[in-house]
């Protein structure tokens, strides 16, 4: 077995404040701009870009990394991997990056090492819905590195995948640029202008204390209505549903439920902002989401899918506001205003997103599959 520092230097975190706002104000400064990576899947791929002389919101110079190494994500997607060659890039506090040893240079290859043993790192990782690697969790890890030899015949033989999966990223990347042009569109008509989201959307707040051991102990209700459960998770192949059973932490209330709705599912902590649609239904939720839903008597006619994807932006800036990763629910619905056009203009922005969506998903798994050879146990 081999310690992570017996092969690789230290790894060099990313600058913490390295916000929106903070890249947004390096414009000012001018000079060359380097794509910024965080604790995303994927380090190949980005939409924002910073001076290099600009700075963090604590007015401290940003770190410029180069050369061969390996960005890898600490929070968030923690544990994902990617290999880089020749490339100035920064970083925010949710990413690290690391370099070879001189002397292991025979030892492990790089390349190899960030796609066969990010499987590993990614289970290392803690906490609910977003894993968090620590870099002492990371020095303490054992590696069963094989043979130079080894690695190099494997990877002569996955190199044309990798090809294959730098072509699916620059799609998806494409992909991602359409669906916020589409956001873009100016409609015909409209319904109204200038709504607060607060006059549109009810929130729920999640149940404090609805853990998994507390959930199995309800499992002997024999009540016939079950609830959708929601979590930080942004996975939801898998199902679970529960009775409306007492709060944990008040014995003498129900937890909260939506019933007879549709809902978004936002999550509040660990992939902030992340949301997903799900059609009417009866749901409940952790503490670490929220669901939004329509208020009932809406004086328009509002598609919640087309709201979700209209307001995509937002979610996503009220998230990078929280400096540690938790959706700002109250400013997202004391400041957000939204304009209205007609039903059927929505309708037509949800067939076109959601075709957009199908093509994602459907590249994702290809991916997914190709990831998965990566992920298969070596046999020397």
């Amino acid at each position: 077995m081999t310690k992570f520092l017996d092969i690789f230097k230290p790894i060099q975190k990313g600058n913490f404040g390295l916000t929106d706002e903070a890249i947004y104000k390096s414009i000012q400064h001018g000079g060359q701009f380097i794509p910024v990576y965080g604790g995303t899947q994927e380090h190949t791929t980005t939409d924002r870009f910073v001076s290099e002389y600009g700075k963090t919101k604590y007015d401290e110079p940003i770190t410029i990394f180069n050369g061969d190494g390996i960005i890898i994500s600490l929070d968030g997607s923690s544990g994902c991997m990617t290999y880089v060659t020749a490339k100035r890039f920064a970083l925010n506090h949710h990413a690290g990056f690391f370099q070879l040893k001189e002397d292991a240079k025979q030892v492990v290859d790089p390349e190899f090492f960030s796609l066969f043993f990010e499987k590993q790192l990614q289970e290392a990782g803690v906490s609910e819905g977003s894993k968090t690697l620590t870099l002492s969790m990371i020095e303490s890890m054992d590696f069963d590195i094989p043979q130079y030899s080894v690695q190099m015949n494997v990877m002569s033989r996955i190199r044309p995948l990798l090809k294959v999966k730098e072509r699916v990223n620059n799609l998806l990347s494409r992909i991602k640029f359409v669906k916020e042009r589409i956001l873009l569109v100016e409609y015909r008509d409209y319904q109204a202008k200038g709504v607060p989201i607060g006059d549109v959307l009810d929130c729920m707040s999640g149940n404090s204390g609805l853990t998994e051991e507390y959930l199995y102990s309800q499992i002997k209700d024999s009540s016939e209505k079950k609830y959708h459960i929601l979590t930080a998770s942004t996975e939801h192949e898998l199902s679970q549903y529960v009775p409306r059973c007492k709060h944990p932490k008040d014995s003498s209330k129900m937890i909260t439920v939506v019933e007879g709705k549709p809902v978004v599912h936002v999550v509040r902590i660990g992939k902030a902002g992340s949301v997903t649609y799900f059609e009417k239904g009866d749901y409940t939720t952790t503490e670490n989401a929220y669901l939004l839903y329509l208020k009932d008597n809406l004086k328009f006619d509002v598609s919640l899918k087309w709201l979700m994807y209209a307001l995509a932006p937002q979610f996503s800036e009220y998230s990078n506001i929280a400096e540690y990763g938790t959706w700002n629910m109250t400013g997202f619905f004391e400041d957000v205003i939204i304009d209205i056009p007609s039903y059927k203009e929505q309708l037509e922005l949800v067939e076109e997103y959601d075709r957009l969506e199908l093509l994602q998903a459907n590249l994702q798994s290809i991916l997914a599959q190709i990831d998965q050879i990566f992920t298969k146990q070596i046999v020397i």
